[in-house]
């Protein structure tokens, strides 16, 4: 009895572990990024930069209605409240939303991008939080405590607060927290402790409010956060998708699609510029006979290393793409032929003295035929007759590289 009861002892200190971990490690890397010790994900910046883009361009509606809100609030109490007060608080108010006004005009006019936004997530939460402060504060401050309905009004209004925390500014957990907390626990101190019978039970259910507010909050935040999330997911999906619908899966290189969409606006842009532009087909010499003697999977590496070789000589600017089966295409902006057919040779020369291992400890030297073209008032032209050339030099014994010729 005793060994089968310290053996659920330990089982159910093992789950509590379990769970204070799970809990314990997004609260210790957020402590640990707030400081500067940690990078956050990829997907975390992500979803991070877009709460504080979306809190930007969002929040000079609530600034505004806040200020009428305020003065509307002034006008309510004007017979009962300390009139000085009032206009002081109310000048305490205006004047911070004014500064956050300025500061939502310079994050719409800066338009920063990428990392740079997190470094206005700061700003934001402090010119949030003073604002909050003034308004608790203030409220507290121009009370008349000898004045029930005075008390009911403002009561009121912190209930409104904590309402517009909860809707507006739910991107950022802490942020809707801290504000729905300065809006009603101040007050509801105030409630508790002002001794009226309706004052405490009114106290008591603004207790309940913020509790109901807290949990709303929790629950908002997860159905945001996935939200996020699940766009997030979906936008790599579809750049994934798409970058696999322009990408040889073999090689790496440009398929024909993305190959002949990027071709055409360097051949246009050179056409514009009257800068000099050529093309280079090749194709691999005997590659069926790998094939038939290696098998169709040592023809695979034969390709992909292929693609290897052919990145050595040339430039960022230069467009490679697979064309088809064994054959691929260059296209070289501002080139002239002369540079073209030298490209072509360096290539035929790195091919010959390359040793391709296949499987079973095989090794292979590869030779390819190469067609070099710098006319053609089209890039379909061009193309055509660098392709041209290629089959002159296949039919001149392989392993060559000619120009073509008007």
């Amino acid at each position: 009895m005793r060994s089968r009861l310290s053996s659920t002892l330990f089982s159910n200190m093992i789950l509590f572990c379990a769970k204070l971990k799970r809990f314990a490690k997004p609260v210790f890397c957020k402590i640990l990024y707030k400081f500067g010790l940690i990078e956050m994900k990829s997907k975390q910046k992500h979803i991070r930069i877009e709460k504080i883009k979306l809190l930007y361009f969002h929040s000079l509606v609530p600034i505004i209605l806040s200020a009428v809100a305020g003065l509307f609030l002034v006008a309510a109490l004007w017979g009962m409240a300390n009139r000085q007060h009032l206009l002081i608080w109310f000048g305490i108010t205006t004047l911070l939303a004014g500064l956050r006004i300025v500061l939502i005009s310079q994050f719409k006019h800066k338009k920063p991008q990428g990392d740079e936004i997190l470094s206005w997530e700061k700003p934001f939460a402090i010119s949030l939080l003073m604002v909050f402060l003034s308004w608790s504060a203030g409220l507290i401050w121009i009370m008349p405590r000898d004045n029930l309905t005075a008390v009911f009004i403002l009561n009121t209004f912190s209930i409104g607060l904590a309402g517009a925390a909860i809707s507006w500014y739910s991107p950022l957990r802490y942020l809707q927290m801290a504000t729905i907390s300065l809006a009603l626990v101040p007050m509801i101190v105030v409630l508790l402790t002002l001794g009226y019978q309706e004052t405490f039970w009114i106290g008591v259910a603004a207790t309940c409010m913020y509790v109901s507010c807290m949990l709303t909050s929790a629950l908002l935040q997860k159905t945001f956060n996935g939200n996020l999330e699940l766009a997030y997911d979906l936008e790599l999906a579809k750049m994934s998708a798409e970058d696999m619908a322009r990408t040889d899966a073999l090689t790496g290189l440009n398929n024909r699609r993305a190959f002949f969409d990027k071709a055409r606006i360097l051949f246009d842009f050179c056409k514009r510029n009257q800068q000099p532009v050529s093309a280079l087909m090749l194709d691999v010499d005997h590659f069926k006979n790998i094939n038939d003697s290696f098998g169709h999977a040592s023809g695979d590496v034969v390709l992909s290393r292929l693609a290897n070789l052919l990145k050595i000589n040339l430039r960022d600017s230069d467009l490679l793409c697979r064309f088809g089966g064994e054959e691929f295409a260059v296209l070289l902006p501002n080139t002239v032929g002369v540079e073209a057919e030298e490209i072509a040779n360096q290539s035929k020369r790195t091919m010959m003295n390359s040793t391709i291992v296949l499987a079973q400890e095989n090794l292979l030297s590869i030779t390819a035929s190469f067609g070099v073209s710098d006319t053609g008032e089209t890039l379909e032209d061009l193309l055509s007759h660098a392709d041209k050339a290629m089959y002159l030099a296949k039919n001149s014994g392989r392993n060559s590289v000619m120009m073509y010729q008007i």
